[in-house]
């Protein structure tokens, strides 16, 4: 059962949309921890050219049960790395967390289920964004290791499309992938080694080139 949903407002040129829905995996750490929970949460973001005199906000509707949550994030922030998939993620995480952690804390009094989970929630929320790559960790890192543990797939999502991809064949005859990403503002790198085994794309090798 999802327990999250997520909309969006943004220009199609850039990942928000993608990114948001990182978030609805939350649901299964809401589902295995906070039972009590029993309102849905709504996340909606928004990238807008003119943010003057446009505000995030939080209201419970009380008909459909759900926390709605609507922030407004400045596109001109995102503009610059319109081809980052992960300096996107991160000015996501920026926005996102405190503002998700401030209204968890506001509505404490107006929904009392929340007072008893507040601290957990909001924590576990962060080990999640970790996770995701849009915060990072307590040393100020990203847990660019979370390559080693998930699949091609799933990397090409965290880190989109990659600046360089090359394909060849080893002395065994078997095909190898080698993709590098750019993976902040500084130009750093992030490449990675995949060889195709069993049809699918096995990570090798990776590292991390600081320029």
């Amino acid at each position: 059962m999802e327990r999250i949903s997520i909309t969006s407002d943004s220009p199609g040129y850039i990942k928000v949309s993608e990114i948001g829905k990182d978030l609805i995996a939350f649901s299964e750490i809401l589902e295995k921890k906070y039972n009590q929970i029993d309102f849905e949460l709504a996340f909606c973001f928004r990238a807008l050219y003119i943010t003057r005199g446009i505000k995030s906000k939080v209201r419970f509707y009380k008909d459909e049960n759900w926390l709605g949550m609507d922030l407004i994030m400045p596109l001109d922030e995102f503009n610059p790395y319109k081809d980052n998939v992960s300096m996107q993620r991160r000015i996501m995480g920026k926005h996102f967390f405190p503002f998700f952690s401030a209204n968890i804390h506001k509505y404490i009094y107006k929904l009392p289920i929340l007072k008893s989970v507040e601290k957990e929630l909001v924590e576990d929320m962060r080990l999640f964004l970790i996770e995701n790559l849009w915060l990072p960790n307590e040393n100020g890192q990203y847990k660019l290791s979370v390559i080693e543990t998930s699949s091609y797939e799933h990397c090409i999502k965290l880190f989109g499309n990659p600046k360089e991809k090359r394909f060849a064949d080893n002395e065994q005859g078997i095909k190898v992938q080698d993709l590098t990403w750019i993976i902040d503002d500084s130009k750093n790198e992030l490449s990675a080694t995949y060889l195709l085994i069993d049809k699918q794309w096995q990570l090798q090798e990776y590292q991390v080139k600081i320029k």
